[in-house]
């Protein structure tokens, strides 16, 4: 059946992508932000100790409650993710028992810990634009306050969604793409192939509409601007390709009849 002229063949593909794309965001960013806040709620009292006293370095006596946040509630929601991703695509198993999977959730462990040291440098900067501007201590400890205080600046919400459509984006992509590796493993299909797949609209940057429909082996990096992606969200791939991207993979067989469309992004029984 041949696809009417102006009618794009991939938008089944793309619209169920959004649905669990959407689903994974918001789940991820609530998570995380509500986190953050927690951490937020316990650093807060050590560094604004008294009116007299900030001190930017009591921030690392809350990194280990961070660590067991990030373990605890907001990794397990990005493995819910990557889960789903994985058994759309294969029946292979439990892909939270596989090396790679493992791995890349390691991964993105060891980038979500990082926030005390983000936190650090922001107080740190605001009592150094204090002092270079003349402020009182008032003055002063209120902007720290701002900073510590999740819902007192969009700082903190802007972040939850950079995070969340990051981290989704990577997990959902990983789960295709080491199911696609194991599907054909199984399958005995020596050259899989994967399309990428561009959300179309005006915010997609230039050099993912320019790679949408891209064909390449699975084995082999999509070729982004200058960049090599294994797959969108790919996060060894540059930050200015990575971050807030919305692009998805496609696992392509070639000289088969495998509707990929509807078997990636199934509904799960």
């Amino acid at each position: 059946m041949t696809t009417p002229p102006g009618r794009d063949p991939h938008l089944p593909a793309r619209l169920r992508a959004l649905s669990i794309i959407t689903d994974g965001e918001l789940r991820t960013g609530r998570a995380w932000f509500r986190s953050l806040s927690r951490f937020l709620d316990r650093v807060r009292p050590g560094v604004v100790s008294g009116s007299e006293n900030l001190d930017p370095g009591r921030v690392s006596d809350a990194q280990a409650f961070w660590t067991d946040e990030v373990n605890v509630r907001v990794l397990p929601t990005i493995t819910q993710t990557l889960r789903g991703a994985f058994r759309r695509v294969t029946g292979a198993g439990d892909p939270i028992t596989d090396s790679y999977v493992q791995s890349y959730l390691n991964t993105a462990g060891n980038r979500l810990v990082r926030i005390p040291d983000e936190v650090y440098s922001l107080v740190v900067a605001e009592i150094e634009r204090g002092i270079r501007e003349g402020d009182g201590i008032r003055e002063v400890t209120a902007g720290v306050n701002q900073i510590l205080t999740a819902t007192g600046s969009e700082r903190w919400t802007n972040r939850a969604v950079t995070v969340a459509r990051t981290e989704t984006m990577g997990a959902v992509n990983a789960g295709v793409f080491r199911g696609a590796q194991l599907d054909a493993q199984q399958r005995g299909d020596p050259a899989p192939f994967k399309m990428w797949l561009a959300t179309e609209d005006s915010r997609t940057r230039p050099t993912h509409r320019a790679a949408d429909k891209q064909r390449t082996l699975l084995s082999e990096p999509f070729r982004v601007g200058t960049s090599q992606l294994m797959f969108p969200g790919d996060p060894t791939g540059p930050a200015g390709e990575v971050i807030n991207c919305r692009c998805t993979m496609l696992p392509v067989v070639l000289g088969e009849q495998i509707d990929w469309t509807d078997r990636q992004f199934r509904t799960e029984e």
